[in-house]
């Protein structure tokens, strides 16, 4: 029962991060340079994509347990580290991008996240509803495996309303990091993904660390900890050093003052604006600075009409002086 449980919260937990996260990033309209923007219907494409792809796996995993077709390990295997590598520079992308994620980015971020987990989450869900079907079969594991799942689902909105909740100055820093961490897991597991399966062989595939049961993914704390960063308890050393890699430099420059974002302030454009539809506003002879540049206008007619009119009276005075005593 307790395998079946850890199963559905590694399966789920995931996901149910990213969702959270890319949900509260969109929400907030963030770009790469913190500054606010329009999300642009984002939110709405990612919950969108996640749905889809919750279908698609529900469909295909009913597919390969009551049809005659079956998946094998080795393809599954390549087609979850495939998906890993697409939903890590999809949520990347999220991240970096100028002005907010529009709805294509943002669903197919949503699909990729879901897809990852969702096709070995949906072949362990319809065993244990044949399993409960069977007259000897019980629906405990399938209770477990939906609790399992609805425990990630309460992690990836608790994490949600936590960086929602952040501060303007610092909900940048928070959920643009955590982000970028949880991708970096995702990364590092689709490329060791690669390497079981045969695509990467035995590229730098020996053991880098051996944590043993300190992150057990049969106990809580490592099917926490396998499910939100995908550690595991032998990563590989092509696994840490594309982790360290990728993670290092995108931390760097996310959190950099500078970044990739608009090099225009934030709200000089929207400063501009307001400035523009005062002065339509204003009437004639007020310009977008207000009433002040009107003034300085009339200052500036002034100060022609006077300098007009003191050559005036010098030329009448040399005149005079030249022609005539008086």
């Amino acid at each position: 029962m307790l395998g079946s449980h850890l199963a559905g919260l590694r399966g789920g937990l995931e996901a149910a991060l990213l969702l959270g996260l890319l949900a509260a990033w969109l929400g907030r309209g963030q770009g790469a340079a913190g500054a606010p923007g329009r999300a642009d219907g984002g939110g709405r494409a990612l919950w969108g994509g996640a749905a889809a792809a919750a279908l698609l796996a529900l469909g295909l995993g009913w597919l390969f347990t009551y049809g005659d077709r079956e998946v094998t390990r080795e393809a599954g295997t390549v087609l979850g580290g495939v998906l890993s590598v697409a939903a890590a520079g999809c949520v990347t992308r999220v991240v970096f991008r100028p002005c907010g994620a529009r709805g294509g980015l943002a669903g197919a971020a949503g699909f990729l996240v879901v897809a990852r987990e969702g096709l070995a989450t949906a072949l362990f869900v319809w065993a244990a509803v044949s399993a409960a079907l069977d007259e000897a079969g019980s629906a405990g594991p399938l209770g477990m495996v939906l609790l399992g799942l609805a425990v990630a689902a309460l992690l990836g909105w608790a994490a949600h309303l936590g960086v929602r909740r952040l501060p303007p100055a610092r909900f940048r820093a928070w959920a643009g990091g955590a982000l970028l961490v949880v991708a970096a897991g995702v990364l590092a597991r689709g490329v060791r993904d690669l390497q079981d399966a045969g695509p990467l062989g035995g590229l730098l595939a020996d053991r880098a660390v051996d944590l043993g049961g300190a992150v057990s993914p049969d106990h809580w704390p490592g099917a926490l900890l396998e499910g939100a960063l995908n550690v595991r308890p032998d990563p590989s050393v092509l696994q840490v050093a594309v982790w360290a890699l990728y993670l290092v430099p995108a931390l760097v420059l996310a959190l950099s003052p500078v970044g990739f974002g608009r090099s225009v302030p934030v709200g000089v454009e929207e400063q501009k604006r307001t400035d523009a539809r005062a002065g339509e506003g204003a009437g004639p002879g007020v310009g977008p600075q207000g009433p002040a540049s009107a003034v300085g206008g009339r200052g500036g007619g002034g100060a022609d009409a006077g300098g007009e009119r003191l050559r005036d009276g010098a030329r009448r005075a040399g005149g005079r002086a030249d022609g005539d005593p008086r």
